[in-house]
């Protein structure tokens, strides 16, 4: 039981050298952020002259922030997985 809770709720924050709650909080910015874009996608297919750009911009933008935090999770995995090497 303690290793699947670990799995779930530990883990992945700590890949990402991060908290319970500071994963939790940034991982809410992403959604609520999402849910906005969402809003603006769905406007500008009834409004095509309103928010032309607004959603491609901002996905854009979140792919750069998120392609971060994936990367450095990649790396922890190698490392805790023992195939870490900075020479390769």
């Amino acid at each position: 039981m303690s290793s699947t809770f670990s799995r779930l709720f530990r883990d992945h924050p700590r890949e990402v050298q991060e908290t319970y709650f500071e994963h939790m909080a940034a991982s809410s910015r992403f959604g609520f952020k999402l849910m906005r874009l969402a809003s603006c996608a769905f406007i500008h297919s009834v409004v095509p002259g309103v928010h032309k750009t607004t959603v491609s911009d901002a996905i854009r933008s979140m792919a750069r922030d998120m392609g971060g935090r994936a990367e450095e999770a990649r790396e922890c995995r190698m490392r805790d997985a023992g195939v870490w090497d900075v020479g390769l």
